[in-house]
C-alpha cells in the first residue's frame, strides 16, 4: 500500500470537550449523552482555561476513577460502591485525570499513532494540534486499518502463489503434452500413455 495513513484519516472529529474545572458527573452525562447521540463510545477531551488539551476521559477511565481497580481489596458490597462512587461524581474532573496521556497531531503516520496509543490500553488515541484537541483516533480504526493494510497484503502474496503455482502446472501440463508428441513422433502411430 503506497498510500501515507494519518491520524486525520482515522480521527473522530466529534467530540465532548470539557472544562478540567467541571465535575465527574458533568462528564458522565456528556459521555452518556455522546454516546446514545452518536451510537458509538466516544471521548471527552478535557481543557483547561485556555482551551488546551490536559487530558481525555472515556467510559472506562471514568468508571475506574469513581470505583478504583478494587483488585485484591476485600469484596465490597454493590450498594457500597455505589454509594462511594456517587459520592465522587462531585469531584473536579481535573483532579481525577490520569497524567501524561500520550497524544499524536493530526500529520503523525499510522506508526507513530501504534508506537504511543496502543501500550497504553485507552480505547481513544488523542489527537492534538497546536495544543487543542481536534479528535481522537479509536483503537479499533487503527485495528481495522492494520487489519486491511495485513490482510490486503497476505491476500496479494497468495494471488502471487496462485500465479506461480498456476505457471508452474501449465508448464508441466506443456512437457507432458512435448513428452507425448516425442513419442508419437518417435513411433508413428499414436501409444498409450500411462
Amino acid at each position: 500500500m503506497s498510500e501515507i495513513i494519518r491520524a486525520s484519516d482515522l480521527m473522530r472529529k466529534e467530540f465532548v470537550s470539557l472544562h478540567a474545572g467541571q465535575t465527574l458527573g458533568d462528564a458522565m452525562v456528556a459521555l452518556r449523552e455522546a454516546q446514545t447521540r452518536v451510537g458509538l463510545p466516544n471521548a471527552a477531551m478535557i481543557v483547561n482555561a485556555a482551551g488546551e488539551f490536559v487530558g481525555m476521559l472515556t467510559a472506562k477511565l471514568l468508571i475506574r476513577i469513581l470505583v478504583g481497580s478494587r483488585e485484591g481489596d476485600e469484596p465490597v458490597e454493590d450498594a457500597a460502591l455505589l454509594q462511594v462512587a456517587r459520592a465522587r461524581l462531585a469531584d473536579r474532573i481535573g483532579d481525577a485525570l490520569i497524567l501524561d496521556i500520550p497524544v499524536v497531531a493530526p500529520q503523525d503516520r499510522l506508526l507513530t499513532i501504534i508506537r504511543r496509543g496502543v501500550p497504553t490500553r485507552l480505547d481513544f488515541v488523542p489527537v492534538v494540534d497546536n495544543g487543542r484537541p481536534v479528535g481522537f483516533v479509536p483503537v479499533t480504526e487503527i485495528f481495522q486499518c492494520v487489519a486491511s493494510i495485513a490482510l490486503t497484503a497476505e491476500h496479494e502474496a497468495a494471488m502471487e502463489q496462485a500465479h506461480r503455482d498456476t505457471d508452474e502446472q501449465m508448464q508441466a501440463v506443456r512437457a507432458e503434452e512435448q513428452r507425448k508428441a516425442a513419442v508419437v513422433g518417435e513411433f508413428g502411430f499414436v501409444a498409450q500413455l500411462a
